[in-house]
């Protein structure tokens, strides 16, 4: 029997090199779907019926946590991640396997040995997978502004945006700009206060001043400029919320 696996990684670079590795690793292992989302990533749950999925824990639309939630008995679960603190809260849930980005074959090849003992097994229940971010949001940003190094308090940026190398972050006097992603940033940012609209920006929601609907999607103007800002398709869901 051919084992078959999707990868969903939002990053397109880190998702093809995934599967160049897994052709090495396991040249038998049919990978079936690739996606950028978690709605994509689990929809294809139920639709391709995979053995394994390779989830990134912070993708649009759905976490990889949220995606492995939903898996419940459909696929088995090896999570990638830029940081190690999910591992214990996985594998007590019966996660495979975590990968940790970028991707060491060495430790891949442990990986798919994991994987194939778990091939003639049923999948894991994970609905009730609870991680907590150990890191606390952050608080602070220190960023280049006319030659000078500014201290934002988080409470008055108003938007983050990428800019070329850098993320513009913006407040309502002035705009400086940090060397830290779009995605990196997300995941030190307060969910509640912060949501991401788009693969190049991340607003807050005190911010906004309103939001309309243009040609089937979305877009919003914040508060500081008459610029509307569009939000991908991934990122919609969290508006329907409102």
């Amino acid at each position: 029997m051919t084992a078959t696996a999707i990868i969903a990684e939002d990053e397109l670079i880190l998702r093809t090199e995934l599967k160049t590795a897994l052709a090495h690793a396991w040249p038998e292992l049919e990978i079936i779907g690739e996606f950028g989302d978690g709605i994509s990533a689990a929809q294809s749950l139920n639709q391709l019926k995979p053995d394994f999925a390779f989830l990134d824990v912070r993708m649009p639309g759905l976490s990889g946590i949220d995606v492995a939630r939903l898996s419940v008995h459909k696929a088995h679960i090896i999570f990638l991640t830029a940081y190690n603190e999910y591992a214990v809260d996985a594998f007590e849930q019966g996660a495979v396997d975590y990968l940790l980005k970028p991707i060491d074959m060495t430790r891949l090849a442990l990986t798919v040995q994991r994987m194939k003992e778990k091939l003639s097994s049923a999948a894991s229940d994970m609905s009730g997978l609870t991680v907590e971010n150990r890191k606390s949001a952050l608080r602070w940003i220190q960023a280049s502004h006319a030659n000078q190094i500014k201290f934002i308090d988080i409470n008055e940026v108003l938007a983050f945006r990428a800019d070329a190398k850098y993320t513009k972050v913006e407040t309502a006097q002035f705009a400086a700009h940090i060397r830290t992603t779009i995605k990196d940033l997300m995941s030190q940012l307060n969910p509640e206060q912060f949501w991401q609209i788009s693969r190049s920006a991340i607003i807050q929601l005190g911010a906004i001043d309103s939001v309309k609907r243009v040609d089937g999607g979305l877009s919003l103007r914040m508060r500081h400029s008459d610029e509307w800002l569009p939000v991908s398709q991934a990122y919609q869901y969290q508006f329907r919320q409102m």
